[in-house]
């Protein structure tokens, strides 16, 4: 995977770990919970799945699945599928169409 820096913006948001950081990291650590509210199911969003894209191409975070090849996104959906919405799936897969 070839490293790409951050926008200025996205290090920002890094530095001060802001809600999208912290979501991408609990996405690449697999450590997602959605049980937190039994009221308010948080799944994983598109926005998610850009961010945390962002910092493995940064090389700030690894994850388990490299979420840049067809064999990464699709062993995070298989694994994960109960905590993505439709359309972070289709950003997962994108693509490889």
């Amino acid at each position: 995977m070839m490293q790409e820096y951050l926008s200025p913006a996205d290090m920002q948001s890094v530095l001060v770990h802001d809600v999208s950081y912290t979501r991408a990291v609990r996405l690449l650590s697999e450590n997602w919970d959605t049980e937190d509210n039994h009221l308010f199911s948080d799944r994983i969003k598109t926005s998610d799945i850009i961010w945390a894209r962002k910092l493995q191409r940064a090389g700030l975070i690894r994850g388990k699945h490299d979420l840049s090849t067809y064999e990464g996104a699709q062993k995070f959906i298989i694994a994960h599928d109960d905590w993505l919405m439709p359309a972070a799936k289709n950003e997962l897969l994108k693509d490889f169409d």
